[in-house]
């Protein structure tokens, strides 16, 4: 479910805040949820 949920919340590489808003929402109503992104360097 998880894996489900992060494709649905990235696209590109790029957060997509107005799905994981939706998500949230719905999943959550009522509640703050804190988000935590991380910058990942593939280059070597």
């Amino acid at each position: 479910v998880l894996d489900v949920l992060c494709s649905l919340c990235v696209c590109n590489g790029v957060a997509e805040r107005s799905n994981q808003d939706l998500i949230t929402e719905n999943l959550l109503p009522g509640r703050e949820l804190l988000l935590q992104t991380n910058l990942i360097n593939y280059v070597t």
